[in-house]
């Protein structure tokens, strides 16, 4: 049997909220995605979401995967935005 399989990562929101950086109140650009296993590029089992915020003021990009950690103070809003989705 010849099988295609893999792991996928869908957008599934993206949103624009207002953060306190270094005392300004500056627009960041939060977009939530959710990690599936695909059995022929059909989407199967949900493994959890990834999170990654822009800021354009400051031109700073975090995303929190498994390369690379988010803040703690960003991770949280991050995740309130996620709850929606």
């Amino acid at each position: 049997m010849f099988f295609i399989a893999g792991n996928t990562k869908k957008l599934v929101g993206k949103e624009t909220r207002k953060i306190n950086k270094n005392g300004f109140m500056v627009n960041s650009e939060i977009k939530v995605f959710k990690n599936y296993i695909t059995l022929f590029f059909i989407p199967i089992i949900p493994l959890g979401k990834n999170y990654s915020m822009y800021i354009p003021h400051s031109d700073e990009y975090f995303e929190n995967n498994y390369f690379s950690k988010m803040p703690s103070e960003y991770l949280e809003i991050c995740k309130d935005v996620g709850r929606k989705y």
